[in-house]
């Protein structure tokens, strides 16, 4: 949420301006033409940061673990059941926590909060901690009287995404490591292994087998063009991620992703379980969909994807049901679209929307453990022709030269 001053005229031509809070331009743009108002200026109000915000800024750079957040909401959640004021809960948690960046945005909190702002106001001032989503959940908490049940719904929200990325990133750990032995182990090879050998085979007037030739010829070429080489990778870096900057850029690279062997449908699968758990708690806690869709395009960074769904986000203003709107979605399967579809026909969007997110998370689970089982064996491979290249390279030769003493 965010804070505008709009000017425009209404339809008897009189001007009307004020301050208003909306998600974001658009959503207060449509707003004002609803309620009859033609919008001709509209300018986001940009508040003076305090002291404890600065040091925030500062402090910015540092991660916040997603557990903080998941303690945070659910301490906050405890503490307002329990009749605590919202300011004294934030006093207490912000001395309680061992987090200085949580520590420090929850003592900004406070300040704007003395100032006359609302919790999830002062919230905005933090966008790196607190998300969009985040923000509108506990603004709904607010305007119906329930903070409470809108901090619960954070919660659980939480605990699913973080052990959702936990599991993501155990899965993919072990095969990292083992690619960044595998190219650290060839660097070393070719850079002081191999030249050892080379200088003791130059000394000796045999033909080398085309294994050995192949390794030092590798290694020359590492040796005598490395830096070229880290110029041109690091050149082509730079132009991938300027591109990726770029709109046709972003959006060839979301769809691409989305097809890659292997990980393509991996992908698909975790994007679609952030999805439907971002809209069943924006169901859940009574923001309307086409405004929650505007928060979920906020939390995934596919280009692709949000262009779909700014497509159902126009359908639904339209007046067009969600599930026809959403029934050619890339991520949905029919069956998936027929879930939502009896869901929303009878009044159980939410529970849809959790029973596929439910039922995406155990595929993702099982499809983890194949992309192990089929990656250790490769990996495994991948090291042994290695060692194989290596050891004929360099044994290879002296086995010849026995050879010839022998004949």
């Amino acid at each position: 949420m965010a804070d505008f001053i709009y000017y425009g005229r209404d339809k008897q031509g009189a001007v009307r301006s004020g301050k208003r809070t909306a998600i974001d331009l658009d959503t207060l743009n449509l707003e004002l033409i609803k309620e009859g108002i033609t919008p001709l200026d509209i300018k986001l109000i940009t508040h003076k940061l305090s002291p404890t915000s600065q040091c925030y800024r500062w402090l910015q750079l540092k991660s916040l673990p997603p557990n903080e957040l998941v303690v945070f909401t659910r301490q906050m959640q405890l503490l307002h059941e329990a009749g605590v004021p919202i300011d004294a809960a934030l006093r207490q948690l912000a001395e309680l926590t061992r987090n200085q960046l949580l520590s420090i945005s929850l003592k900004g909190i406070l300040d704007y909060i003395a100032k006359g702002q609302s919790l999830a106001a002062a919230m905005q001032h933090f966008p790196d901690i607190f998300s969009p989503l985040m923000i509108s959940i506990i603004q709904i908490g607010e305007t119906t009287g329930h903070l409470d049940k809108s901090f619960a719904h954070l919660h659980q929200y939480l605990i699913f995404e973080a052990n959702n990325s936990k599991q993501i990133k155990s899965a993919f750990r072990y095969p990292t490591m083992v690619l960044l032995a595998i190219l650290s182990a060839i660097l070393t090879i070719n850079l002081f292994v191999i030249p050892t050998f080379a200088k003791f085979y130059a000394n000796l007037s045999v033909t080398l087998p085309w294994q050995t030739r192949f390794l030092i010829g590798s290694s020359n070429f590492f040796i005598h063009y490395f830096q070229y080489i880290i110029i041109a990778i690091s050149l082509m870096t730079f132009l991938f991620f300027y591109y990726l900057k770029t709109p046709s850029g972003s959006r060839l690279y979301g769809r691409l992703s989305l097809k890659m062997p292997l990980f393509g449908k991996l992908l698909k699968q975790i994007l679609l379980i952030r999805i439907c758990q971002s809209l069943a708690l924006v169901v859940d806690s009574g923001i309307p969909l086409n405004q929650g869709l505007k928060l979920v395009k906020q939390i995934i960074s596919n280009t692709y994807l949000i262009d779909q769904l700014t497509k159902i986000e126009e359908a639904i203003e339209r007046g067009i049901p969600f599930t026809q709107a959403s029934a050619k979605f890339e991520l949905l399967s029919p069956l998936e679209a027929q879930i939502l579809a009896v869901g929303e026909a009878s009044g159980e969007l939410s529970p849809a929307l959790h029973y596929i997110s439910n039922f995406q998370h155990q595929e993702v689970e099982y499809d983890l453990k194949r992309l192990n089982d089929f990656i250790g064996p490769f990996l495994i491979g991948i090291v042994s022709i290695l060692i194989l290249i290596l050891a004929l390279g360099v044994y290879l030769p002296i086995w010849n030269m026995i050879d010839m003493v022998h004949h």
